[in-house]
């Protein structure tokens, strides 16, 4: 079996939007686990805060990125974020096809195909997010959603560049909720779309690209939605705005992962 680094990502949405509150967050973290060579981390500030917490994180092993990029590096999109603007602050991550960027902001699936690819040709590293709209029981009907949005959203990268592509399955109905899936869903999930790579990439991507988990994640929950060999980490929300319930999942994740 190929050996996959984990990983531990965190999105702050549009929370913590004051420049000083948002660096000294970032701060904060990187004192408590930016010595965490062993798994891979990045962060998500709002898109108003990038420049002063890559300041915070530009010494740090956690990596940071933007939420959004336009689908071109330049030119007249008034209002959107370039990503020649995140390469200039050393930015190395970019979220693209969060739930609510698709429902929100009607973001297609063409839209984000030319995302990931305007991101693996920067040489930066897409999370891409997929889920399924509600919850449901018929795993069939949730590999067939999910890996039509793998085919959609991928259809513009070589197979040999798949491999630095991050997938974080976030059912659409888990985001925000009391309680994330349960971690046999997340498994068997995650399993399905380590198939569906398979079918649709091949051998090499199938076991190269990392697959996390978001959705109501916290320190409680943590260890069993990573204890399946086919999670490779986690994808935070809310419950990592914490700073030492942050610490505690990077911990967990280590633990597990060892």
């Amino acid at each position: 079996m190929t050996k996959r680094k984990p990983i531990v990502g965190m999105s702050l949405k549009m929370y913590h939007n004051l420049l000083k509150k948002a660096a000294d967050f970032a701060e904060i973290i990187d004192q408590l686990v930016g010595e965490e060579e062993e798994i891979e981390q990045f962060l998500f500030p709002g898109m108003g805060t990038l420049y002063p917490v890559s300041l915070k994180l530009k010494s740090s092993v956690i990596g940071f990125g933007s939420q959004n990029i336009a689908p071109a590096a330049n030119g007249a999109y008034t209002g959107e974020f370039s990503i020649e603007s995140l390469i200039d602050m050393s930015g190395s991550y970019v979220e693209i096809g969060h739930s609510e960027r698709r429902s929100l902001f009607h973001e297609t699936d063409e839209m984000i195909a030319d995302k990931v690819q305007l991101t693996i040709e920067s040489g930066l590293i897409p999370v891409l997010c997929i889920g399924e709209p509600k919850e449901s029981t018929n795993f069939e009907w949730i590999k067939s959603f999910l890996e039509n949005q793998l085919s959609m959203d991928l259809k513009k990268i070589a197979k040999e560049k798949l491999k630095t592509v991050i997938i974080a399955y976030e059912p659409v109905w888990a985001i925000g909720a009391a309680n994330a899936a349960s971690a046999e869903h997340v498994a068997k999930v995650h399993t399905l779309i380590r198939e569906s790579l398979f079918n649709l990439f091949g051998t090499e991507a199938a076991e190269k690209i990392r697959i996390i988990y978001g959705g109501s994640v916290s320190k409680d929950n943590v260890s069993a939605i990573v204890s399946n060999e086919n999670v490779d980490g986690v994808f935070v929300g809310r419950f990592g705005h914490d700073p030492k319930n942050y610490q505690a999942i990077v911990e967990s994740v280590k633990t597990i992962k060892k």
